[in-house]
């Protein structure tokens, strides 16, 4: 090994630890969407809300569904403007 070899290996062992570190698994599972249509719908008709058979009505119900985790993972659905 030439005398450059060495310390690319340790370079190259230092940028990949911490993809090795990072936590595998798999996020919890969380109701599935059958539960959460049918809460959303319990919540809309609760609310007497307007249209609560389709999914489309029931679509800002079953967004107030999410966690945290889940809105910031999936992004807003309020897009910001693009500087320039």
């Amino acid at each position: 090994m030439n005398r450059f070899q060495i310390p690319a290996l340790v370079v190259a062992a230092f940028l990949l630890a911490p993809s090795f570190a990072q936590d595998k698994r798999p996020p919890a599972p969380g109701p599935s969407d059958k539960e959460r249509i049918e809460r959303a719908r319990a919540r809309c008709q609760e609310n007497r809300g307007v249209d609560c058979d389709s999914l489309e009505g029931l679509k800002e119900w079953i967004l107030q569904e999410r966690s945290r985790e889940e809105a910031v993972r999936e992004g807003s659905r309020h897009r910001l403007p693009a500087r320039r």
